[in-house]
């Protein structure tokens, strides 16, 4: 399915940039486009879009800035929570690890699949 929308979406653009009409069909189109972006009503909407942007980025990049330092406090308390369980610090690549300690991985559960197929 994927394969075909992709071979049309093709066939369309080939249209488009090959065929005579099809590049008609293109200006048509480009020009209503820059009819629209050059209306006055559409430009005052992206100037005060771009102007809450303005605004509001100092108070995001604060925000952003506070969530990546929580994040980071939490990333090193799980590594001492895991140095806790275990008695071996994460990331020691001398170390055994558990699954290298217990029995080997039993087979899969036999009967019906639960993923659909694509």
């Amino acid at each position: 399915m994927e394969r075909a929308l992709i071979f049309v979406a093709g066939a369309a653009v080939g249209f488009v940039l090959g065929a005579r009409s099809g590049r008609q069909t293109y200006e048509k189109m480009r020009e209503q486009s820059l009819e629209v972006w050059h209306n006055p009503a559409v430009q005052e909407k992206v100037s005060g879009a771009t102007e809450t942007v303005k605004d509001k980025a100092p108070q995001v990049q604060h925000k952003v800035g506070e969530l990546a330092k929580k994040a980071t406090h939490r990333g090193t308390d799980t590594n001492s929570a895991a140095a806790a369980t275990t008695g071996v610090p994460r990331g020691d690549a001398t170390a055994p690890t558990p699954a290298a300690t217990d029995s080997p991985v039993s087979p899969p559960p036999s009967g019906k699949h639960t993923q659909s197929p694509n």
